[in-house]
């Protein structure tokens, strides 16, 4: 498994964030590709098994944010951009926060 260079991934002054890693790493282990903000997960190759891949991995990244896997899948197969499945995936791991405190 290559490692994915997301060193231009930042979300903030914080750094890299670690969703953007985990997805990309994601994307990239089951693709064969490295997305960018508007990569299409359908023009990439992807299929509904591939979706629960990715998701499924990235998700490994939060394991204390609820249903994170099944967010990622369904932003994977509804939204289809790299972008867009990211910003829901880091809504629900704020949402999942938000709930804890």
């Amino acid at each position: 498994m290559a490692d994915v260079d997301t060193s231009a991934a930042r979300r903030g002054p914080d750094g890299p964030d670690g969703l953007t890693a985990a997805l990309a790493q994601a994307w990239h282990d089951v693709l064969g590709s490295l997305p960018q903000e508007d990569s299409d997960f359908y023009e990439a190759g992807g299929t509904s098994i591939d979706a629960a891949r990715i998701a499924s991995q990235a998700a490994a990244f939060a394991p204390d944010a609820e249903d994170l896997d099944v967010t990622l899948m369904t932003a994977l197969l509804d939204e289809a951009r790299f972008g867009d499945v990211l910003r829901l995936g880091l809504e629900s791991i704020d949402g999942t926060r938000a709930g804890s405190v």
